[in-house]
């Protein structure tokens, strides 16, 4: 059972859901408690903890559990599948901790254990079964919102570089760059500036390229810097100091577009979500979107047609009245679910170094970066109470990763998601709000176990893929940031007491996905990989009772998904 238990605000469907009542005081003894279910999809405060007895009824019982997500870049769309599955399992989560993609991947299982469709089922409240079958079918949908939206913005911001890439090797602007630079230029500019592109491009990018005192320097640069870009090579400092193509505020903000329909802001078609949820999500149980998307309901639709109507009427007035409409991004992290989002953090005299770095290259100087590792912190945003909580450590890790923790105060979505999904690469290292110091992305706790179990959580299912850390995104850029061989095998070594075999050891079930093995133009198998992946794990918490998952493999012992 998780320690993490509901706010006292919790709305009377939850309540009735069984999903947090008499957790939710903290008067309640332990029979009561037990009775009165676990805060499944709320904001909780600490309960004493109450042991669940797992039996093999076939009675659906929701467990209180939190999940970690393991950033994966392009590949995100493996995180929706991956969890509407455990959803479907397990219930609806009770916390979340994510960085760089994964950050996206927490916010949008937020927003969608928000929306009323999902605990509200008509006039009753939804039986804890039906609660898990909702949430799954929304974040099945998300592959049907880029299929029925595929031109907006929105659907753009999921995908972006791809269409860039190919656009930029169609026009051979790498070979232009270095016979003639000023046309290349002219032409990214043209490229980046295109209709299809504007809102989402970097201005400041732009704005060095129309301004550069050496346009074959920065052009080259950054046309050569895309391919490292795409397939997250970090190789040169240079991708801490290169303006990149995409305006993550901006992509946030398509995000939150995104969020706010799942969650029910905005325009809300209660009658038009309570017929999709009815018609759609018990009939889709153990299916993805498109076979769901081919359902067809009592009313002669199909799950797709009516999702689609429910999507596009509700976008049209959305994006007409955005600028008086509250948006999901501009919400606190972790008001609703209790999540901490992760960032890589420079400070101290190392920040001023990388500062002074910065305005060397976009002078086209040539720089030196010495930045020291042990002024490089894991920065996490999530709530006041939560980030005090893990800042106290009442587990008493001591490891090398736990020891780098760094509250970054109470934000909003808008916040986390302007610095943990832009890695390096991907854009520059970016200075946060407080002026001081500067976050180079969310990179560094791909693996947020220990955090999560420092916040209180006493289950934990934590979403990886298969392999380890050798050579990977991750080291590139602690290295690039002044990593010594004993600090990596400190944090990321597949050997010993490492913080990675440590984050491994305090999982109590691993989501062992294939997803590096994996290409993510091609969307439904990712999605089918991440949705029947083997889970790890020995713990009756999950392999008890009937609605245990079906693939649960103790025995695995692959790379990244079983302590070496």
């Amino acid at each position: 059972m998780n320690r993490i238990a509901m706010k006292c605000s919790v709305p009377a469907t939850l309540i009735a859901l069984g999903l947090g009542a008499t957790a939710c005081t903290t008067t309640a003894d332990a029979d009561e408690a037990t009775a009165g279910g676990s805060c499944n999809g709320a904001k909780c405060d600490s309960v004493e903890d109450v042991d669940v007895d797992v039996t093999d009824s076939d009675e659906f019982t929701p467990h209180d559990y939190c999940v970690g997500v393991r950033g994966n870049g392009p590949l995100i769309t493996s995180h929706f599948a991956s969890l509407a599955r455990i959803i479907e399992h397990y219930g609806l989560a009770s916390g979340v901790s994510g960085g760089s993609s994964g950050s996206v991947s927490s916010f949008m299982l937020e927003s969608i254990q928000m929306n009323p469709a999902v605990t509200q089922c008509g006039a009753a409240s939804c039986t804890p079964e039906q609660a898990a079958n909702r949430a799954s079918l929304l974040l099945k949908s998300i592959r049907g919102y880029v299929d029925v939206l595929g031109t907006t913005e929105e659907a753009a911001a999921l995908n972006l570089l791809a269409p860039l890439m190919r656009a930029i090797t169609q026009g051979n602007l790498e070979e232009l760059a270095q016979t003639d630079p000023e046309a290349a230029r002219d032409a990214l500019v043209a490229l980046l500036e295109s209709d299809d592109l504007r809102s989402l491009i970097n201005p400041e990018l732009v704005e060095l390229l129309e301004n550069s005192p050496d346009p074959a320097y920065h052009v080259q640069d950054i046309l050569g810097g895309l391919t490292a870009a795409v397939n997250f090579q970090a190789d040169s400092p240079d991708i801490l100091m290169r303006p990149g193509l995409i305006d993550f505020e901006a992509l946030g903000e398509k995000f939150g577009r995104i969020a706010s329909f799942y969650a029910g802001y905005g325009r809300y078609d209660d009658t038009g979500f309570e017929t999709f949820m009815a018609s759609c999500a018990d009939p889709g149980r153990g299916l993805l979107w498109p076979a769901i998307a081919a359902i067809r309901t009592d009313s002669g639709s199909t799950c797709g047609e009516i999702y689609e109507r429910l999507a596009t009427e509700w976008r049209a007035d959305f994006v007409a009245n955005e600028d008086t409409l509250h948006s999901r991004i501009d919400d606190p992290v972790g008001a609703s679910l209790s999540a901490l989002i992760s960032t890589s953090v420079i400070t101290g005299e190392s920040a001023k170094r990388w500062s002074e770095a910065r305005d060397l290259y976009f002078a086209a100087e040539d720089y030196t970066l010495e930045i020291d590792f042990d002024e490089v912190r894991f920065g996490y945003w999530g709530t006041a109470e939560d980030l005090q909580q893990v800042g106290n450590n009442p587990m008493r890790f001591d490891d090398g990763k736990t020891e780098r923790f760094m509250s970054l105060g109470d934000g909003t979505w808008r916040e986390a998601l302007s610095y943990s999904p832009a890695e390096p690469g991907l854009t520059r290292a970016q200075e946060l709000p407080d002026g001081v110091n500067v976050s180079a992305g969310g990179w560094s706790d791909l693996h947020p176990t220990l955090v999560l179990r420092n916040m209180g959580c006493e289950d934990i299912i934590y979403v990886n893929r298969v392999g380890g850390e050798a050579g990977s995104f991750a080291l590139g850029v602690a290295t690039l940031l002044g990593m010594d061989e004993e600090t990596s095998d400190d944090l990321y070594g597949h050997e010993g007491d490492s913080a990675f075999n440590r984050s491994l050891r305090e999982a109590d079930a691993i989501w062992c996905t294939n997803w590096n093995d994996l290409s993510a133009a091609n969307v439904d198998e990712v999605m089918q990989d991440g949705f029947n992946a083997p889970m790890v794990t020995d713990d009756p918490t999950f392999t008890a009772g009937a609605q245990a998952y079906e693939n649960i493999d103790p025995d695995n012992t692959s790379l990244g998904c079983a302590v070496q």
